[in-house]
């Protein structure tokens, strides 16, 4: 969240992978896609249409 929070727009899961570490493999970034789709699903964040997150 705090990613999220401190970007200046709407960021993609392999932004958020990428400000964590990890490499940007499909097997490392879709962890944190499932992650930040569950945080957007609990209204933590917010998700645009074209697979963005933003902060609410």
């Amino acid at each position: 969240m705090e990613i999220v929070a401190g970007a200046g727009g709407p960021v993609m899961a392999r932004d958020v992978a990428i400000a964590l570490g990890r490499d940007t493999t499909p097997a490392k970034v879709e962890p944190v896609r499932g992650q930040l789709r569950k945080l957007a699903d609990r209204g933590w964040i917010s998700r645009t249409g074209a697979g963005r997150y933003l902060p609410c």
